[in-house]
């Protein structure tokens, strides 16, 4: 046996060990009540349905998070190019327009439940084709491209499901709780999976960590099946497409202050997000560090962003709108100071500071679109609201990478900070009743 495939044979056993993990956390989980000091802080974990649904994506967020920072450092050792960084990302996003249009209005149809389990499937098998091409060595740019493809097709219907999935889980009361507490298991999970990421990619290489991505995707699908809701559409009057399509289009458009709000996570946190984006150039050409030094980056991020849960937390429902005012001109800076910073301890000082700031940017967006739309919409206006979110970081990504190659990645992280900072400061004088949403 060679080198090569004792490496495969050990990364395999790595992966197994994970799903095997996996499964008997379910099966503990499921066995669990909730102890009562969570209640009091979280209670939409009282919810069996939610606590099941939000402990079976712990695994697989990690899983995500291992695969970005993966997908990330194959790209930029292929070509060496900040624009190929946001080029991919956009490759993936192309699917998300039309996808996430007709997959909003399957949402509200369908059973949600079933749906989510279904992309999930889906996602586990990319991650394994990523995994077993990067492990044979023969990955190449293209295979990168088609799998981002696929991969955007799939959470274009997979994301705006979850959010819209939560209404099933929890009562009204709770649902702000439940947007919290998704916002807190996604930057934990970040937090851990960002740190991990350049542990494996230093010993396993990106295909050993792709393969345990794979293996995560067995806890989600297991949770779900577990889960015991009516597996039943919510929009009942099912209009014709057109019509359907048009109705998420115009729910938003009668409540511009609920589109102001999305805008301002759309742009400030969309010029933000190349932070992240753009973090493998970042490490290896301005801080000149490994993957290691990459995984602490993104954990200082991933750090704050769980602090910024417990901000978002505190909030409560009070003056939502003008925390989302000030967090906006806030983050510009941030970005800003991590881009000039120079050192390590520096920008990983800077970093958690942004996570923090952009998580409350972005709970605070998605919690007032939650409470502000009906439920026979809500897939649909969901759909709307990830495509947006998702079309904003990778266009950031993309402009800033393209920037970048003729300024350098911290000029140009300053410039896209400064056009953010505009674009606050107009939206805050133009929309002032954005300041009073609750």
């Amino acid at each position: 046996m060679n080198a090569d495939e004792r490496r495969l044979k050990r990364n395999i056993l790595w992966a197994t060990k994970v799903a095997y993990l996996c499964t008997t956390l379910l099966h503990s989980v499921r066995a669990l009540g909730l102890p009562k000091e969570w209640a009091a802080i979280a209670p939409a974990l009282q919810s069996r349905n939610f606590r099941l649904f939000w402990l079976g994506q712990i695994a697989s967020t990690v899983g995500t998070s291992l695969q970005v920072v993966a997908e990330g450092w194959l790209i930029y050792n292929i070509t060496q190019s900040t624009l190929w960084l946001g080029l991919a990302g956009l490759i993936g996003l192309l699917p998300v327009v039309p996808i996430s249009l007709l997959g909003g209005v399957l949402i509200d149809r369908v059973p949600r439940r079933k749906l989510i389990m279904l992309t999930q499937a889906g996602l586990m098998t990319q991650a394994a084709v990523f995994a077993l091409l990067a492990l044979s060595g023969n990955i190449r740019l293209w295979h990168i491209i088609v799998l981002y493809f696929v991969f955007g097709s799939l959470l274009a219907i997979d994301h705006p499901a979850r959010r819209a999935f939560l209404v099933d889980l929890v009562e009204r009361d709770k649902l702000a709780n439940a947007v919290a507490l998704n916002a807190t298991l996604f930057n934990v999970s970040s937090l851990a999976g960002f740190a991990l990421s350049g542990v494996l990619i230093a010993t396993v290489g990106a295909g050993g960590a792709m393969l345990v991505n794979a293996a995560t995707y067995v806890f989600p699908i297991g949770a779900l099946a577990a889960v015991r809701v009516a597996d039943i559409g919510q929009d009942s009057q099912r209009p014709p497409l057109g019509a359907a399509l048009a109705e998420g289009f115009v729910t938003l458009w009668r409540q511009p202050v609920i589109l102001g709000a999305i805008g301002l996570m759309a742009v400030v946190g969309g010029l933000a997000w190349p932070v992240y984006g753009m973090m493998p150039a970042f490490a290896q050409d301005v801080l000149q560090t490994n993957s290691i030094g990459l995984g602490l980056l993104m954990a200082a991020g991933a750090l704050g962003s769980v602090a910024g849960t417990a901000v978002t937390a505190r909030l409560g429902g009070r003056q939502r709108g003008r925390a989302l005012a000030v967090v906006s001109l806030l983050l510009p800076a941030l970005v800003a100071g991590v881009a000039l910073a120079p050192s390590m301890l520096v920008a990983c000082l800077f970093l958690v500071i942004l996570g923090l700031v952009l998580l409350v940017l972005q709970s605070l967006a998605i919690t007032l679109v939650q409470i502000h739309v009906a439920d026979r919409v809500r897939g649909r206006v969901m759909s709307l609201f990830s495509m947006l979110h998702a079309g904003s970081d990778t266009a950031g990504n993309v402009l800033i990478g393209g920037v970048a190659l003729y300024l350098g990645l911290p000029l140009a992280l300053s410039l896209g900070a400064a056009a953010a900072l505009l674009f606050a400061l107009a939206l805050w004088l133009v929309m002032p009743a954005i300041r009073r949403l609750d």
